[in-house]
């Protein structure tokens, strides 16, 4: 029997722990509720600066071994997954569920090269993606099987690799295993990396849980393909958030600026205009619009502009995400100021972000990239999120620059 540390409930381990409860210390066990309170699970994703301890080179070579293998792994589970699952026969009303399979045995014998906690994190995934598509691909038949395509970021267990500062003491590095050896690899710092830096030190002191690590490549046309390494980690929450006045915050967007806070007499006490995301999307969708009048027959099926066409695309999107995430922690960061124990949010009104009348709105700004970064940026800090409006679509940013492009080239 064990007894939660922060509370008063017990629970017994049989195999394994109950779901739900954490083990972060010898004698130390959490249930859920408690763990949940006291951390919350993000991603920092970091860029490779170098390896410290071999060559570009040799780093390269194990990885692209790796990448190789955990690309034919994961799509060889999720054709297993559906190749063994029930099929819909004439007379069945109901999906029955998924039967229990268990490849990791056959995984182990396909894909030697991978280590044993690469493989069951991969059939994890798999298996989780598989279930979220399950209905669509063999019910409704509105979706096809998903695929992998190289490079298949590389998981590494959180028993295969630590945080640590190097040599000089001042730059962040991780050590991993990849294959049969060890490498240091150093990170990326600077201002920029403010947040990253913050957590990745939580993670170096103990204040963190660190959890599954990821290598894979970033893209970028006109550049060598970046080196990016994913440390997923439980960090400790901000509880400075007290009782207010005022306990809860009224947020909503407006047709003179983007976002603003009002009190109980709404009265405004907190305001966001963006004028620059204005300029930026007016000014993209013009360049767009310039180059597809320019990609006639006699351009095609490549224009002489394609790469810095799709690069303004990669940028833009960029600076969307950005400044998502800026706005988001300058609310959550006032509310947390302010003492506020929740924030009520609405977003139904959507005529700034709008270039002209004739515009669809759910075109215009990724409405829920900011609402999602919004409930993550109020979640680390303890606060509540409330929502008065469920107009947000499930948009991005990329989307949104992409289809644009086709549209324009169609006409």
């Amino acid at each position: 029997m064990i007894a939660c540390a922060g509370c008063t409930e017990t629970a017994e381990i049989q195999k394994r722990l109950p779901i739900g409860w954490k083990h972060p210390q010898e004698s130390t066990y959490y249930c859920g509720s408690c763990w949940k309170e006291r951390y919350y699970l993000r991603a920092v994703n970091m860029t490779a600066a170098e390896p410290l301890d071999a060559t570009w080179e040799e780093l390269r070579t194990a990885l692209q071994t790796m990448w190789r293998a955990t690309t034919q792994a994961s799509n060889w589970m999720m054709t297993q997954f559906y190749a063994r699952d029930v099929r819909r026969d004439a007379g069945m009303e109901k999906l029955p569920p998924m039967p229990k399979l268990y490849l990791y045995p056959e995984a182990r014998a396909l894909f030697p090269v991978l280590p044993a906690q690469t493989v069951a994190a991969l059939e994890q995934a798999c298996r989780a993606k598989y279930k979220a598509m399950r209905r669509d691909v063999l019910w409704t038949c509105m979706a096809s099987l998903p695929t992998f395509r190289y490079p298949t970021p590389f998981p590494v267990h959180n028993q295969s690799w630590s945080p640590e500062r190097d040599s000089t003491g001042q730059r962040p590095a991780v050590n991993l295993r990849i294959g049969d050896r060890r490498f240091l690899i150093r990170l990326k710092g600077g201002p920029q990396f403010r947040r990253q830096l913050h957590a990745f030190d939580q993670m170096v002191s103990g204040a963190a849980v660190a959890g599954e690590l990821a290598v894979y490549e970033r893209r970028t046309l006109g550049a060598p393909p970046a080196l990016r390494v994913k440390l997923t980690a439980w960090l400790p929450r901000d509880r400075t958030t007290g009782d207010s006045k005022h306990a809860t915050l009224v947020v909503r967007t407006g047709a003179d600026c983007l976002l603003a806070a009002v009190n109980a007499k709404g009265e405004t006490i907190w305001r966001y205009n963006a004028d620059h995301l204005r300029r930026w999307s007016t000014r993209h969708r013009k360049q767009l619009q310039r180059w597809s009048e320019d990609a006639k027959y006699e351009n095609r099926p490549t224009p002489s502009f394609d790469e810095r066409r799709k690069a303004a695309v990669r940028k833009f999107r960029d600076r969307l995400d950005s400044a998502t995430h800026e706005i988001a922690a300058q609310l959550a960061g006032y509310a947390q100021r302010r003492r506020y124990v929740g924030v009520s949010y609405d977003d139904s009104e959507r005529s700034y972000m709008k270039n002209n009348a004739n515009e669809q709105e759910e075109t215009s700004f990724p409405w829920f990239e900011l609402r999602r970064k919004l409930a993550e940026k109020l979640d680390e800090r303890g606060i509540r999120l409330e929502l008065a409006s469920t107009q947000a679509e499930e948009k991005s940013p990329e989307p949104l620059a992409e289809n644009l492009l086709d549209s324009n080239e169609s006409s």
